[in-house]
């Protein structure tokens, strides 16, 4: 067989991933968050991962449909 045959990961799998990795987020976005004062670069990095953290909610999403 020359062909390559992409494995596929079971829904189920998938979502479990994406939510391990959702809540890894929410828990850095909270401890940006609960700070008084961000540096430049973190409020960069507090954008970003909540930008993240809704595309992975989205991908959840799009996983169980």
């Amino acid at each position: 067989m020359s062909k390559h045959h992409a494995r596929t990961i079971p829904p189920e799998r998938e979502v479990s991933r994406l939510e391990k990795k959702h809540a890894e987020l929410a828990e850095r976005v909270a401890d940006l968050d609960g700070r008084l004062s961000l540096t430049p670069g973190e409020e960069m990095e507090l954008h970003r991962l909540k930008k993240e953290k809704l595309w992975t909610k989205d991908a959840i999403e799009d996983v169980r449909q």
